[in-house]
Protein backbone atom coordinates (compact mmCIF):
# COMPACT_ATOMS: atom_id res chain seq x y z
CA UNK A 1 0.00 0.00 0.00
CA UNK A 2 1.13 3.66 -0.75
CA UNK A 3 0.13 7.25 0.03
CA UNK A 4 -3.72 7.59 0.71
CA UNK A 5 -4.92 10.78 -1.03
CA UNK A 6 -6.76 13.78 0.40
CA UNK A 7 -8.27 16.16 -2.38
CA UNK A 8 -8.84 19.15 -1.01
CA UNK A 9 -10.93 22.04 -2.72
CA UNK A 10 -8.88 24.94 -2.22
CA UNK A 11 -11.88 27.52 -1.52
CA UNK A 12 -11.82 25.04 1.46
CA UNK A 13 -8.66 25.55 2.27
CA UNK A 14 -7.74 29.35 2.13
CA UNK A 15 -10.59 31.88 2.03
CA UNK A 16 -11.37 33.01 -1.37
CA UNK A 17 -12.05 36.82 -0.75
CA UNK A 18 -9.13 36.98 1.90
CA UNK A 19 -6.62 34.69 1.40
CA UNK A 20 -6.83 33.37 4.80
CA UNK A 21 -6.88 30.08 6.39
CA UNK A 22 -10.11 28.27 5.49
CA UNK A 23 -11.86 25.64 7.24
CA UNK A 24 -9.85 22.86 5.84
CA UNK A 25 -6.54 24.61 7.23
CA UNK A 26 -6.17 22.65 10.82
CA UNK A 27 -7.16 19.65 9.56
CA UNK A 28 -4.69 19.64 6.61
CA UNK A 29 -2.15 21.02 8.58
CA UNK A 30 -2.72 18.09 11.38
CA UNK A 31 -2.48 15.66 8.45
CA UNK A 32 1.21 17.00 7.63
CA UNK A 33 1.89 16.89 11.24
CA UNK A 34 1.12 12.86 11.02
CA UNK A 35 3.42 12.85 7.55
CA UNK A 36 6.46 14.11 9.31
CA UNK A 37 5.38 11.58 12.60
CA UNK A 38 5.92 8.79 10.04
CA UNK A 39 9.04 10.11 8.08
CA UNK A 40 10.77 10.10 11.87
CA UNK A 41 9.54 6.43 12.20
CA UNK A 42 10.55 5.04 8.89
CA UNK A 43 12.63 7.30 6.50
CA UNK A 44 11.67 5.21 3.59
CA UNK A 45 8.19 4.91 4.40
CA UNK A 46 5.39 5.59 1.53
CA UNK A 47 2.68 4.86 3.20
CA UNK A 48 1.10 8.24 4.51
CA UNK A 49 -1.38 11.38 3.51
CA UNK A 50 -0.85 12.76 -0.22
CA UNK A 51 -2.89 16.32 -0.33
CA UNK A 52 -3.99 17.23 -3.49
CA UNK A 53 -5.29 20.90 -3.83
CA UNK A 54 -7.99 21.13 -6.51
CA UNK A 55 -7.79 25.10 -7.13
CA UNK A 56 -11.33 26.79 -7.62
CA UNK A 57 -12.59 28.87 -10.12
CA UNK A 58 -11.36 32.26 -9.55
CA UNK A 59 -8.46 31.83 -7.60
CA UNK A 60 -5.14 32.32 -8.58
CA UNK A 61 -2.50 29.22 -8.79
CA UNK A 62 0.40 31.75 -8.31
CA UNK A 63 -1.64 33.27 -5.28
CA UNK A 64 -2.17 30.09 -4.03
CA UNK A 65 1.60 28.53 -4.16
CA UNK A 66 2.28 31.90 -2.11
CA UNK A 67 -0.36 30.50 0.54
CA UNK A 68 1.08 27.23 1.19
CA UNK A 69 4.34 28.59 1.45
CA UNK A 70 3.21 31.26 3.70
CA UNK A 71 1.17 28.87 6.36
CA UNK A 72 4.17 25.94 6.33
CA UNK A 73 2.31 23.46 4.54
CA UNK A 74 4.48 22.71 1.70
CA UNK A 75 6.00 19.25 1.60
CA UNK A 76 6.64 16.57 -0.85
CA UNK A 77 2.95 15.38 -0.05
CA UNK A 78 1.37 18.48 -0.57
CA UNK A 79 1.35 19.07 -4.28
CA UNK A 80 -1.45 21.12 -7.01
CA UNK A 81 -3.67 20.17 -9.50
CA UNK A 82 -2.88 23.02 -12.40
CA UNK A 83 -4.46 21.15 -15.35
CA UNK A 84 -8.18 21.70 -16.57
CA UNK A 85 -10.17 18.49 -16.11
CA UNK A 86 -13.84 17.97 -15.07
CA UNK A 87 -13.51 17.30 -11.17
CA UNK A 88 -15.05 13.67 -11.77
CA UNK A 89 -12.90 12.77 -13.88
CA UNK A 90 -9.90 14.40 -11.91
CA UNK A 91 -11.45 12.40 -8.62
CA UNK A 92 -11.77 9.01 -10.68
CA UNK A 93 -7.93 9.21 -11.47
CA UNK A 94 -6.24 10.26 -8.49
CA UNK A 95 -8.49 8.05 -6.44
CA UNK A 96 -8.96 10.13 -3.12
CA UNK A 97 -10.43 8.24 0.54
CA UNK A 98 -11.40 11.92 1.08
CA UNK A 99 -12.57 14.89 -1.24
CA UNK A 100 -13.60 18.18 0.96
CA UNK A 101 -14.85 21.13 -0.65
CA UNK A 102 -17.05 24.08 0.01
CA UNK A 103 -19.43 23.56 -3.41
CA UNK A 104 -22.33 21.38 -2.25
CA UNK A 105 -23.05 20.67 -5.60
CA UNK A 106 -19.32 18.98 -6.23
CA UNK A 107 -19.42 16.72 -2.80
CA UNK A 108 -22.42 15.48 -3.81
CA UNK A 109 -21.35 14.82 -7.79
CA UNK A 110 -18.56 13.11 -5.97
CA UNK A 111 -20.44 11.05 -3.52
CA UNK A 112 -22.83 10.02 -6.17
CA UNK A 113 -19.99 8.75 -8.18
CA UNK A 114 -18.62 6.94 -5.20
CA UNK A 115 -16.14 8.78 -3.64
CA UNK A 116 -15.89 9.60 0.15
CA UNK A 117 -16.83 13.53 0.09
CA UNK A 118 -18.12 15.93 2.70
CA UNK A 119 -19.23 19.85 2.61
CA UNK A 120 -17.14 22.39 4.54
CA UNK A 121 -18.51 25.55 6.18
CA UNK A 122 -16.08 28.84 6.10
CA UNK A 123 -17.42 30.05 9.86
CA UNK A 124 -14.96 30.59 13.48
CA UNK A 125 -14.21 27.79 14.96
CA UNK A 126 -11.82 27.34 17.65
CA UNK A 127 -8.63 26.22 16.36
CA UNK A 128 -7.60 22.55 17.70
CA UNK A 129 -4.24 21.30 18.49
CA UNK A 130 -1.74 20.16 15.92
CA UNK A 131 0.16 17.80 18.22
CA UNK A 132 -2.71 15.28 17.71
CA UNK A 133 -4.84 14.68 14.84
CA UNK A 134 -8.64 13.84 16.13
CA UNK A 135 -10.92 13.00 13.62
CA UNK A 136 -14.95 12.32 14.86
CA UNK A 137 -17.76 10.43 12.72
CA UNK A 138 -20.73 9.97 12.73
CA UNK A 139 -21.82 6.43 12.05
CA UNK A 140 -24.57 5.88 9.83
CA UNK A 141 -24.82 7.11 6.68
CA UNK A 142 -21.08 7.93 7.28
CA UNK A 143 -18.67 5.21 8.57
CA UNK A 144 -22.15 2.64 7.85
CA UNK A 145 -24.19 2.58 5.13
CA UNK A 146 -28.12 4.39 5.51
CA UNK A 147 -29.61 0.47 5.89
CA UNK A 148 -30.92 1.02 9.69
CA UNK A 149 -31.93 5.30 8.80
CA UNK A 150 -34.11 4.00 6.20
CA UNK A 151 -36.18 1.32 8.24
CA UNK A 152 -36.71 4.64 11.13
CA UNK A 153 -37.51 6.53 8.01
CA UNK A 154 -40.14 4.16 6.47
CA UNK A 155 -41.42 2.35 9.24
CA UNK A 156 -40.68 4.52 12.42
CA UNK A 157 -38.25 4.18 15.89
CA UNK A 158 -39.68 1.03 17.06
CA UNK A 159 -38.88 -0.69 14.18
CA UNK A 160 -35.75 0.59 13.97
CA UNK A 161 -34.81 -0.81 17.63
CA UNK A 162 -36.67 -4.10 16.31
CA UNK A 163 -34.17 -4.33 13.36
CA UNK A 164 -31.05 -3.64 15.24
CA UNK A 165 -31.94 -6.59 17.57
CA UNK A 166 -32.45 -8.75 15.52
CA UNK A 167 -29.41 -7.71 12.95
CA UNK A 168 -27.22 -7.35 16.17
CA UNK A 169 -25.09 -9.88 15.35
CA UNK A 170 -25.42 -8.85 11.09
CA UNK A 171 -22.76 -6.32 10.10
CA UNK A 172 -23.88 -2.92 8.87
CA UNK A 173 -22.54 -2.40 5.19
CA UNK A 174 -19.85 0.29 4.56
CA UNK A 175 -20.50 3.72 4.72
CA UNK A 176 -18.77 6.18 2.22
CA UNK A 177 -16.00 7.25 4.26
CA UNK A 178 -15.10 4.11 5.55
CA UNK A 179 -11.99 4.10 3.05
CA UNK A 180 -10.97 7.50 4.72
CA UNK A 181 -11.53 5.32 8.45
CA UNK A 182 -9.63 2.22 7.24
CA UNK A 183 -6.62 4.32 6.00
CA UNK A 184 -7.01 6.53 9.93
CA UNK A 185 -6.62 2.98 11.73
CA UNK A 186 -3.55 1.73 9.18
CA UNK A 187 -1.92 4.71 9.93
CA UNK A 188 -2.44 3.95 13.69
CA UNK A 189 -1.34 1.01 13.20
CA UNK A 190 2.54 1.82 12.24
CA UNK A 191 2.80 3.91 15.02
CA UNK A 192 1.50 1.33 17.84
CA UNK A 193 -0.56 2.36 20.61
CA UNK A 194 2.42 4.78 22.22
CA UNK A 195 2.84 7.93 20.94
CA UNK A 196 0.55 7.76 17.73
CA UNK A 197 -0.65 11.34 16.68
CA UNK A 198 -4.23 9.94 15.41
CA UNK A 199 -7.05 9.73 17.42
CA UNK A 200 -10.54 8.71 16.20
CA UNK A 201 -14.12 8.92 17.98
CA UNK A 202 -17.77 7.72 17.01
CA UNK A 203 -20.51 9.95 17.92
CA UNK A 204 -23.58 8.74 17.10
CA UNK A 205 -27.00 9.32 17.86
CA UNK A 206 -27.43 5.32 19.04
CA UNK A 207 -27.82 4.14 21.99
CA UNK A 208 -25.70 1.84 23.97
CA UNK A 209 -28.52 -1.17 23.45
CA UNK A 210 -28.72 -3.05 20.36
CA UNK A 211 -28.00 -0.45 17.83
CA UNK A 212 -24.54 0.83 20.07
CA UNK A 213 -23.95 -2.93 20.01
CA UNK A 214 -24.32 -3.57 16.47
CA UNK A 215 -22.13 -0.78 15.70
CA UNK A 216 -19.22 -2.29 17.97
CA UNK A 217 -19.83 -5.20 16.34
CA UNK A 218 -19.25 -4.34 12.44
CA UNK A 219 -15.98 -2.17 13.84
CA UNK A 220 -14.81 -5.15 15.55
CA UNK A 221 -15.45 -7.65 12.62
CA UNK A 222 -14.27 -5.37 10.09
CA UNK A 223 -10.58 -5.50 12.49
CA UNK A 224 -11.07 -1.15 12.70
CA UNK A 225 -10.31 0.13 16.20
CA UNK A 226 -12.22 2.94 17.05
CA UNK A 227 -10.47 5.35 19.98
CA UNK A 228 -13.84 6.70 21.96
CA UNK A 229 -17.11 5.71 21.36
CA UNK A 230 -20.42 8.27 22.41
CA UNK A 231 -23.39 6.79 22.36
CA UNK A 232 -25.96 9.56 23.03
CA UNK A 233 -29.52 8.18 22.44
CA UNK A 234 -30.61 10.91 20.32
CA UNK A 235 -29.04 13.93 22.42
CA UNK A 236 -27.49 16.70 21.01
CA UNK A 237 -24.08 15.70 19.81
CA UNK A 238 -22.48 19.69 20.37
CA UNK A 239 -21.22 19.60 23.49
CA UNK A 240 -19.55 16.06 23.29
CA UNK A 241 -18.02 17.60 20.32
CA UNK A 242 -17.12 20.75 21.63
CA UNK A 243 -15.19 18.68 24.38
CA UNK A 244 -13.42 16.67 22.00
CA UNK A 245 -11.79 19.43 19.84
CA UNK A 246 -11.86 17.50 16.56
CA UNK A 247 -10.20 19.04 13.56
CA UNK A 248 -13.14 17.77 11.74
CA UNK A 249 -16.51 15.79 12.79
CA UNK A 250 -18.73 14.27 9.60
CA UNK A 251 -22.24 13.80 9.48
CA UNK A 252 -24.69 12.96 7.29
CA UNK A 253 -27.11 14.81 9.08
CA UNK A 254 -27.27 18.90 8.82
CA UNK A 255 -28.80 19.80 12.40
CA UNK A 256 -25.82 17.67 13.54
CA UNK A 257 -23.50 19.75 11.79
CA UNK A 258 -25.27 23.08 12.70
CA UNK A 259 -25.01 21.55 16.19
CA UNK A 260 -21.41 21.06 15.80
CA UNK A 261 -20.33 24.93 14.27
CA UNK A 262 -22.37 26.20 16.94
CA UNK A 263 -20.12 24.79 19.31
CA UNK A 264 -16.67 26.00 17.78
CA UNK A 265 -16.18 22.99 15.90
CA UNK A 266 -15.80 22.04 11.79
CA UNK A 267 -18.27 20.52 11.25
CA UNK A 268 -18.60 18.47 7.76
CA UNK A 269 -21.80 17.20 5.63
CA UNK A 270 -21.73 13.98 4.24
CA UNK A 271 -24.86 14.58 1.52
CA UNK A 272 -25.61 10.64 1.32
CA UNK A 273 -28.16 8.56 1.77
CA UNK A 274 -31.74 8.64 2.48
CA UNK A 275 -31.70 11.62 4.88
CA UNK A 276 -30.37 13.46 1.82
CA UNK A 277 -32.97 12.50 -0.97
Amino acid sequence: MTSFTIAVSSCALFRQETGDKGVAFPFVKALTMVNQRLTELDQATEEQFEIVLIPSDGQDIDHLTKNIEKYGLKSDRVCMITGEKPLLDLLNEIEPVLYLSTNPQNVKEAITAGHGAATMFQREYHEPSDEVLRVAFDGDGVLFSDESERVYKEKGLQSFYDNERDKEDEPLIQGPLSKFFRALVHLQQKFGLQNCPIRTYLVTSRGTSSPGLRALKTLQRDKLEINEAFFLCGAHKGPVLKAIKPHIFFDDQTPHVDGALQNGVIGAHVPYGVRNE
